[in-house]
């Protein structure tokens, strides 16, 4: 299972209880992040990646991504695909992305 850590926390689940529940079923993730969580009813419901103009650079947003990967080996976590899906500029973007996570300590 392929578990995108930015829209389940949208959909207002925790990812973590779902590591819990299914220990080792998560070899990959997307991590993208969102500037705030928005109320579930003005959520979009088709093509919210479109539609969410705060997805940010991860680390920039509300996603508590020091939590999530404390509970990496749980999960199964292997592989990582950092996202923004309309950046202004994608290396800039990429960029700040990456330096969050490389200096992220859990």
């Amino acid at each position: 299972m392929e578990l995108d850590l930015c829209w389940i926390t949208v959909a207002g689940k925790d990812p973590i209880t779902y590591f819990n529940a299914n220990p080792g079923r998560f070899p990959a993730v997307h991590v993208k992040d969102i500037k705030q969580l928005p109320k579930p009813e003005d959520a979009p419901t088709t093509g919210p990646d479109r539609q969410m103009e705060f997805l940010t650079d991860v680390g920039s947003g509300v996603i508590p991504w020091k939590d999530i990967f404390a509970n990496a080996g749980k999960a199964g976590i292997q592989h990582y695909f950092v996202e923004q899906d309309n950046p202004k500029d994608a290396f800039a973007s990429i960029k700040s992305s990456y330096d969050f996570l490389s200096k992220l300590n859990y």
